[in-house]
């Protein structure tokens, strides 16, 4: 199809290569742009084949670059990258935009004088001074075209002193995007003063026709205060009388291209300091010009200096150990011929005579036709990391016998040394594959190993115990290496807890023994002072207080046995008291004597020691009835005659003694370190059960005290000695009256009780209306909604805390809807230490009156 005058005229006046084809492929203009960068004149190319130029290009495929990117018809492509091929055969790298037009296509390529060589500006120069260029103006048809292809331009009217700026440049400055014709002192605002007079200069070069064109690259700032980066170009296209008229010219915003430059640089930088710090370098070999290029870090390792020596092939191999230096040539040759890349160990000699281990990892170079032109590569000096890995060899090979896997991890998380890790039956050799833990358990295990240098773990788990193992985690400092020693012991732990509940749950086993033992005691107390309470009677005798007294204090023992088991299972604390332990002592001496055989001589002497301790004064006696019972079953050992003795006195710490001495049979020097172990009973099968003594042993210090054993005293047996903290007193103290601390004001008061057990309903009910008190009680919900309804007014209201029908939270519920100001009580034999939910005091059951009154009293 034949180019018109007007067109030809348009595509000559664009500054940069453009080339016109046909639906079919085939080329029918170009400007002489393209004639200059190919070589060809019009004529040679018209009506040629696209791939005469652009080989492997076709009109397909300009047709899929405008579909793929789904441009409409008549818009632009971004550039994509295409090799020319020029009369000469010669490949050059460009870039192509095309557009859609009615007769075919046009094709822009981005190649101008800018890339031609300094030879080839010399002859443009010349050939085409300002004299010789015939006038070019552009056309309305021009501007078509280049508003066509989005390209920002100029225009500038020299002699006028005007500039049309188009639409894109426009835009590009931060004005709406439409052509503007304006003075030169438009644009001038935008450039910095440095950056206007690097223009003017460049300007007045070219109107002097020392230079071909203005290029220049430089920043701007945009109207809305952006800066961005730009490419000007711009050329002469009309003379009038001999003297330039207007120049025309485009813009090119390369901020994005400006940026990616600034993060190269840093990059590189980033590089070097990468390379630095693990003594590695990068070299590029370019087997076109015969050149090696080493970076800052390969002179170090090789131990030269950049600056007098220049590094090439057969230098190089100098340095490698003779033995070594065919083996390198090798690879590289090896390279060439298989066009692939390679890896080797090796050792160098650097220049101050010390061997120095490296490693090399090189890839070849392939131009377009698929021919070998470089190898770029990375060396590393790998001295250290060879010495640890000798060194982590050794410790593999101890961890071989036993038999467990072993991982070494560097501080950047990598396996190093895999080869080392014992291999262990259906285990992995990935740690995270073998031990099923979370990243942040691995990053603390880490730090504890590196603050430590070294942990170790047992019985651990991250499955709720699915899976158990022992784990040890070492970190070597100086070469930057954790050493994970990992252990699955899920079978032998699961082994060693119900080893550890069979002996817990005979241990529960024994303790309720040991405190029916004792509860059988108390019992025996009660039951003996209660049937001579009845003899007494019997014989008209009235004064029976001293029996009566005897029951209580029974009771009080059991009491605090029942304290002891709620202390097992972590019920409330059990209460510590300030007391008199002698007077505690002879109070108590009844019951000493009431379980002793009457064939065994039991005596007490305190030598007038006056103290007082704190500890706790139901455990006290039972610590001394446990030592008083183990010594009559040692006497018992050798038969039926013995004697006991208890003793008291201050050492020199000031520190009260307390000695049981017995004349039985004993404790051999071997078992004084066994005699408080649970379980452990020197008496003979079925007499003992080992807990007896480790609860004394657990109780005494606990509370801060101590206890010491001989195993042959001056009677012949044992010799416990207690000893326990106290404050001596020059004067024994004044033995408090059974009366309550202070009278009970509660008289004419309303109090409600609810109990289950109707007899400590009624005992409550009795105690306190014979202090005044005015009561009504019941023992079931029932009853007490059927009060509630009543018309009776409370103040107070006492309950117990579980009831069959309604527990005590439901009982004061009900009470406090009716009556919102009353004071609640509670009592119970049972509550749970934890219930942090009830916020009434508790009085604990069994108690007696004189406990219930100062319950009262401490808590109105």
């Amino acid at each position: 199809m034949p180019v018109s005058d007007d067109l030809t005229v348009a595509l000559n006046s664009i500054p940069f290569p453009v080339i016109q084809i046909d639906h079919q492929g085939t080329i029918t203009g170009c400007n002489i742009w393209t004639e200059r960068l190919f070589g060809y004149s019009l004529l040679e190319v018209k009506g040629q084949k696209l791939d005469t130029l652009l080989p492997g290009k076709t009109v397909d495929s300009l047709v899929e670059l405008i579909d793929n990117n789904q441009q409409p018809s008549g818009g632009m492509l971004k550039s994509s990258a295409v090799f020319l091929l020029s009369k000469s055969k010669k490949m050059l790298n460009c870039t192509i935009k095309v557009s859609k037009v009615v007769d075919g296509y046009m094709a822009y390529l981005t190649v101008s004088l800018l890339s031609e060589t300094s030879k080839n500006k010399l002859n443009y120069q010349q050939t085409n001074s300002p004299r010789k260029i015939t006038s070019l103006t552009l056309s309305t048809d021009t501007h078509k075209i280049l508003n066509g292809i989005e390209e920002a331009f100029w225009e500038w009217n020299i002699v006028q002193g005007t500039i049309l700026y188009s639409a894109q440049v426009m835009a590009m400055l931060g004005y709406d995007k439409k052509s503007f014709l304006g003075p030169l002192s438009f644009y001038e605002k935008h450039l910095k003063p440095e950056d206007l007079a690097s223009l003017n200069r460049q300007a007045k070069a070219h109107l002097m026709g020392e230079t071909p064109y203005i290029n220049l690259t430089l920043s701007i700032t945009t109207e809305l205060g952006v800066t961005k980066w730009i490419t000007i170009f711009g050329k002469i296209i009309e003379y009038s009388d001999d003297r330039a008229y207007k120049m025309f010219g485009s813009v090119k915003d390369i901020s994005d291209q400006h940026q990616l430059v600034e993060k190269l640089k840093e990059r590189n930088n980033y590089l070097l300091l990468v390379e630095r710090l693990n003594k590695s370098g990068h070299w590029h070999l370019d087997f076109l010009n015969k050149t090696l290029y080493w970076s800052t870090e390969l002179y170090k390792i090789h131990g030269v200096d950049p600056t007098s020596y220049v590094p090439n092939v057969d230098t190089v191999l100098d340095f490698y150990l003779e033995d070594e230096q065919n083996k390198v040539r090798n690879h590289l040759d090896k390279a060439m011929i298989d066009k692939q890349g390679f890896h080797f160990k090796s050792a160098i000699k650097h220049k101050s005579g010390r061997k120095v281990k490296v490693e090399c990892f090189g890839e070849v170079e392939l131009n377009m036709m698929g021919e070998v032109v470089g190898v770029f590569g990375v060396f590393k000096d790998i001295t250290k990391s060879e010495d640890i890995f000798e060194k982590l060899k050794l410790l593999a090979m101890v961890n071989y016998t036993i038999k467990v896997p072993v991982f070494f991890i560097d501080d950047k998380d990598n396996v190093v040394y895999q080869d080392l890790t014992p291999k262990t039956a259906h285990s992995s050799s990935v740690l995270f594959n073998y031990i099923n833990f979370s990243i942040t358990d691995y990053i603390t295990f880490k730090r504890k190993a590196k603050k430590c240098g070294q942990f170790k773990e047992t019985n651990i788990s991250f499955d709720q115990y699915n899976t158990v193992f022992d784990l040890s985690v070492t970190y070597e400092a100086d070469e930057g290496i954790f050493i994970w020693i990992v252990e699955n012991v899920t079978d032998q732990f699961r082994k060693d807890q119900q080893q550890l509940i069979s002996n817990r749950l005979a241990l529960l086993g024994n303790t309720f023994g040991n405190v029916s033992h004792d509860i059988n005691n108390v019992l025996s107390v009660a039951l003996g002072a209660t049937e001579m309470l009845e003899i007494k009677f019997a014989q008209g005798e009235q004064d029976i207080s001293t029996y009566i007294e005897r029951v209580k204090n029974a009771i009080d023992k059991g009491k605090s046995v029942t304290e002891r088991l709620l202390a097992f299972t972590r019920k409330p604390t059990i209460k510590v008291v300030k007391f008199d332990p002698m007077q505690d002592i002879i109070d108590n001496q009844y019951l000493f004597k009431q379980l002793l055989l009457s064939t065994i001589d039991f005596s007490i002497n305190t030598h007038e020691v006056c103290c007082e301790i704190n500890f706790p004064q139901g455990e006290f006696i039972n610590i001394l009835l446990n030592l008083v019972l183990n010594s009559q079953d040692a006497i018992r050992e050798k038969g039926l005659i013995g004697e006991i003795k208890i003793s008291a006195n201050i050492n020199k710490e000031k520190h009260l003694e307390i000695h049981v001495e017995d004349s039985g049979i004993g404790i051999e020097q071997s078992n004084l370190t066994k005699v408080f172990d649970p379980f452990y009973s020197s008496k003979s099968v079925n007499k003992g059960n080992g807990i007896g003594l480790a609860n004394v042993y657990s109780t005494i210090y606990k509370h801060n005290g101590h206890i010491q054993v001989e195993g042959h005293g001056h009677l012949g047996g044992a010799h416990f000695t207690l000893i326990f903290k106290c404050q001596v007193l020059s004067n024994p103290p004044i033995k408090a009256p059974l009366a309550i601390k202070s009278p009970l004001d509660m008289k004419e008061k309303k109090v409600l009780i609810l109990d289950d057990e109707v007899s400590i309903a009624e005992f409550v009910a009795l105690y306190l209306e014979n202090e005044g008190v005015k009561t009504q009680h019941t023992s079931n919900k029932v009853g007490l909604m059927k009060i509630l309804s009543s018309e009776h007014v409370f103040d107070f209201f006492i309950t117990d805390m579980i009831l069959p029908d309604i527990s005590g939270r439901e009982a004061v519920d009900l009470v406090k809807a009716k009556f919102p100001n009353i004071r609640v009580f509670s009592i119970s034999g049972y509550i749970a230490e934890e219930d942090k939910q009830w916020h009434y005091p508790v009085l604990r059951k069994p108690f007696n009156s004189k406990e219930l009154v100062s319950f009262l009293i401490d808590n109105s």
